[in-house]
């Protein structure tokens, strides 16, 4: 269901209190604005201007946001990304604007009509921030940190926050709200405040990386060397670790990230840089940086591991509290599901909302019906992520059972994607979050992936391919099986 921002019938509580101005935060603030009278967006840091900050340190880094990303962002924010292609920020076609290097082979090139934006994630968060600063009753309130939850007398519902200042006089002073959204990301103290109220442990599950980020930012030639915007080099595990990303961003700049699992960190000094990418198993990075004019140091980041919480799975949840964001799940951020994610969960959440608005018309409740509201969301993301990552023997974590085979199957899948545009075309669906995972098994789908014989490469040279323009999924029920095939 697409976000719409509608007039509420009628108001859920007097104050929502939001932790952590993350995009997950301004997105959740800008939906408890239509339900409740008040709402108070609570960050540590200080946000000041546009660049990256302390609080997000991945922010440096390469980001991408999916295309049901936008679209939720887009529905909330109508005059968004207009505003931000007239300032700098580049409109692409996941199809035709992007060269693909996976598995060894290039990706099909092809009109997709899937739309992506391409900005750093800082801007794009100060322009979100901006927008939601200008709503009459949401007040952000920077350079406060929250201490933990104030709890009704039987601890059965939240009624509020502690908070404190970061600076200066740091004495502690007491928030109530009917409903605490924690946003504060992956660093989040939920499952310690809520064990402090004698809840019980949240179950975790951990999948170890050990994934390293560094980028540089570089002037954006004005004869571009390509007919591609955004050029992206995976590599094949588990022989290869490396990546290599290169993404337009405003101010005529491409930020030019490398990232290599298991610890095979990419350096940080020029000449460490350039070898490194000189390195990833397509050249093309190399050749577009060996000259271009740097205008940035190189900056790197370290991730860990993937990490979900289950709070749906808890056999008691307070009233009043919710958890969304990193701070629900934590993904490897190489497949970029990060903010497209939480924009889900903020969609789900306006739903709850405003379900509630028009029939119940209170929050009793509300916490669990929205953690297992959101966990089929997180758990598509979380499959697909973790399947990739465990195609390292070295990655740790609990394997689930049948990985194997679906590995095997997702990695045909992909070569047969580089060049079939129908094939192509539906697991861009997918990875945009478009369309569910399911549709990657229909009996068509799997037809196709199991049984035709691997065509010739359908880019050239880096140019793309002009076939049959496969940009409406239903033309995908014109395309035969091979058992089809067989009986005619």
């Amino acid at each position: 269901m697409a976000l719409r921002q509608t007039l509420a019938p009628m108001l859920l509580g007097q104050h929502a209190v939001v932790i952590g101005a993350s995009m997950a935060g301004l997105l959740a603030a800008q939906v408890l604005s239509e339900s409740f009278e008040r709402v108070t967006l609570i960050e540590r840091d200080r946000l000041e201007g546009m660049g990256p900050r302390k609080g997000v340190p991945q922010g440096w880094q390469t980001h991408a946001l999916l295309s049901k990303g936008a679209e939720v962002i887009e529905a909330l924010f109508p005059d968004l990304f207009p505003a931000l292609v007239e300032e700098g920020a580049i409109a692409a076609d996941m199809g035709a604007d992007l060269l693909w290097y996976q598995f060894g082979v290039g990706k099909v090139r092809f009109k997709s009509n899937i739309r992506i934006y391409s900005q750093s994630r800082p801007w794009l968060e100060a322009q979100i921030r901006q927008r939601v600063a200008r709503k009459a009753n949401v007040r952000i309130l920077d350079g406060f940190e929250v201490l933990q939850l104030s709890p009704s007398a039987d601890a059965r519902r939240i009624t509020g926050v502690q908070i404190r200042s970061v600076e200066g006089v740091r004495h502690t002073e007491e928030m109530e709200a009917d409903l605490v959204v924690d946003a504060s990301g992956r660093g989040s103290q939920a499952p310690r405040w809520l064990k402090a109220l004698g809840y019980p442990e949240v179950e975790e599950a951990v999948v170890k990386v050990d994934v390293g980020y560094t980028t540089r930012t570089y002037r954006r030639p004005k004869e571009l060397p390509a007919d591609w915007k955004i050029l992206v080099i995976y590599c094949t595990p588990p022989q290869e670790q490396r990546t290599g990303l290169v993404q337009p961003i405003e101010g005529d700049r491409w930020s030019v990230s490398l990232s290599g699992w298991l610890k095979d960190y990419p350096p940080s000094e020029e000449a460490g840089f350039l070898e490194y990418a000189r390195s990833l198993p397509n050249p093309a990075l190399y050749e577009l940086i060996k000259e271009a004019e740097p205008l940035t140091t190189a900056v790197s980041y370290r991730f860990a591991a993937n990490r979900r919480r289950y709070y749906e799975r808890m056999s008691r949840l307070p009233d009043g509290f919710i958890v969304l964001g990193d701070a629900l799940c934590s993904f490897n951020p190489v497949y970029a599901q990060g903010m497209t994610v939480a924009a889900i969960e903020v969609e789900m959440l306006q739903t709850c909302l405003q379900q509630r608005q028009q029939r119940q018309r209170d929050l009793a409740g509300l916490p669990r019906q929205f953690q297992k509201a959101v966990a089929r969301t997180v758990s598509a993301a979380w499959m697909f992520t973790t399947s990739e990552d465990f195609r390292y023997p070295a990655t740790e974590g609990k394997r689930p059972v049948g990985i194997g085979l679906f590995q095997w199957y997702t990695r045909r899948l992909l070569e047969a994607a580089a060049e079939t545009p129908q094939l192509a075309l539906r697991f861009y669906h997918v990875m945009h979050m478009l369309k569910p995972p399911t549709t990657l098994f229909a009996p068509r789908v799997l037809a196709a992936v199991l049984f035709r014989r691997k065509a010739a490469l359908s880019t050239r040279d880096g140019q793309p391919v002009q076939p049959e323009q496969h940009n409406d999924m239903e033309e995908w029920a014109t395309v035969p099986t091979p058992v089809e095939e067989a009986h005619r």
